[in-house]
């Protein structure tokens, strides 16, 4: 399948901070991650509503059990629903049980809230253990979105996920990565659109990945036409957005990638 483009969502409130700092000692001291809450993912889903483009968001447990409305209207406005985890664990570090209590314990959540079981998974702090994969195709899972090993999709069978099929990202188009480095919005797009027009040049596949908060993200309305502007140079490319499950379903079917 050549012309993808993925548009994904990472869901970051204030649980990367939470996780590592108890979160009455957050407050009133970075307020970047309740800015998701209050504002930036209500907004990203009005622009993508607006533009009428598809998405995928990858939530933990927390963050959905705070705005379950949010995940609803994403169910309304024909976005898909993913795991991102439950609350921001390093898995590489947690242990077999520990690891598939943490994916257990989101994928219900998850189930709970939006009616339907999730059937992907992106790791929240981008480690997987040797377990992850067997342990996620055990719960039915389609793929996996956490790899940074290859720019294109490839099967994940000698990982334990004979049905599966990994949808690797990439940093150069992820707006944390730029934000972060605190550039400017203006050169953040142009290495970001520099890479896309790269990647589906060479292997016709793409994934972006956004995040609603103030600060890594894209939630303030200045940095929000960014997704379209994306959007509409991978389309001179010849790339359709499409869901994650939509892709991986398709090349489970076709067998269009095979295991490395």
């Amino acid at each position: 399948m050549t012309g993808s483009l993925l548009i994904t969502v990472n869901v970051h409130g204030i649980g990367p901070e939470a996780a590592g700092i108890p979160e009455a000692e957050l407050f009133g001291r970075d307020a970047h991650g309740r800015y998701t809450y209050r504002i930036g993912l209500a907004r990203l889903l009005d622009a993508l509503r607006d533009d009428g483009l598809p998405a995928t968001f990858f939530w933990p447990a927390m963050e959905a059990e705070r705005l379950p409305h949010l995940v609803e209207r994403c169910l309304r406005d024909g976005h898909e629903i993913a795991s991102h985890g439950r609350a921001f664990e390093d898995h590489a570090a947690l242990g077999r049980a520990a690891e598939a209590a943490a994916i257990g314990q989101a994928h219900e959540t998850l189930l709970r809230l939006s009616g339907s079981p999730p059937r992907g998974f992106r790791s929240p702090t981008g480690t997987l253990s040797p377990d992850t994969i067997p342990i996620l195709q055990s719960l039915g899972y389609l793929y996996d979105s956490s790899f940074l090993d290859d720019d294109s999709p490839y099967g994940l069978g000698v990982h334990g996920g004979e049905r599966m099929v990994e949808l690797p990202v990439s940093e150069g188009l992820t707006d944390a990565t730029h934000f972060r480095r605190r550039v400017t919005q203006d050169r953040a797009e142009e290495l970001i659109r520099e890479e896309l027009t790269a990647l589906l040049a060479v292997d016709g596949y793409a994934c972006l990945t956004f995040h609603p908060r103030a600060d890594i993200g894209v939630g303030r309305a200045a940095r929000l036409p960014l997704i379209r502007r994306l959007v509409e140079l991978a389309g001179e490319q010849g790339a359709k957005p499409v869901l994650c499950s939509w892709l991986a379903q398709h090349f489970r079917a076709t067998a269009v990638v095979p295991a490395p």
